[in-house]
């Protein structure tokens, strides 16, 4: 082989490369796109139909409205730069009454063990199947073992076991104003989108939870 063909060869190779990531991107917006839209059907929320980019690039599909009473939104998130990016798929519900509660719910794996060893404290509320399944920390433990009611419990237990072991990083968190469930993953997956969508209805639950917490103390 000519010397001065292998270089032609070597751009021709990283092209196609680049020409396949970027055809797989597009399909993958498209997916999450459309995804999102059902989702936002099924849950009377306006979809952001933003414009592609160049005409052929979707990002971050989200949808946003009122559900409950309170204003909800399904959208994507990440965390880390560089290659400890990571990409998260979300739903919130907003607090119509502010307040100081928190609360974090984790399922149990490998990153509780290793917070505990660094002195990580959780609560338990009682329900052994339900502690086995989620580290729960909060700065109102009393009150939020009242909180967590069994209908509540099991909300939150049959979307883990429907989940099965495809919902990485599963989480319900309280933080300022805003309950959230998210997990790592993107919309182009259906299966991740529909489970966001069949949590709106648990993190709205846990939002009133919040709003009661709030009333009971309010904020001065």
């Amino acid at each position: 082989m000519s010397l001065a063909i292998a270089p032609l060869l070597m751009i021709g190779f990283f092209v196609v490369i680049a020409v396949l990531i970027g055809a797989a991107a597009v399909r993958q917006g498209k997916r999450a796109a459309e995804n999102v839209r059902q989702t936002a059907g099924m849950l009377g929320l306006q979809f952001e139909d933003k414009p592609p980019v160049l005409g052929v690039f979707y990002s971050g599909a989200r949808a946003a409205g009122q559900l409950r009473g309170k204003r909800v939104e399904l959208f994507p998130f990440s965390t880390g730069s560089g290659k400890s990016r990571v990409q998260w798929c979300a739903v919130s519900a907003t607090l119509t009454v502010p307040g100081r509660l928190t609360f974090h719910l984790r399922r149990q794996g490998f990153s509780t063990k290793v917070m505990e060893l660094f002195g990580a404290k959780e609560i338990e509320v009682g329900d052994a199947e339900f502690d086995r399944a989620w580290f729960i920390q909060t700065n109102q433990p009393a009150f939020l073992r009242e909180a967590l009611l069994p209908e509540l419990r099991e909300k939150i237990t049959a979307l883990m076991r429907e989940s099965g072991a495809s919902a990485r990083g599963m989480e319900f968190k309280l933080d300022g104003n805003t309950v959230r469930y998210a997990e790592i993953g993107t919309f182009s997956d259906p299966a991740r989108c529909q489970r966001c969508g069949r949590a709106a209805e648990i993190v709205c639950d846990l939002a009133d939870v919040a709003e009661v917490f709030a009333e009971q103390r309010p904020v001065d």
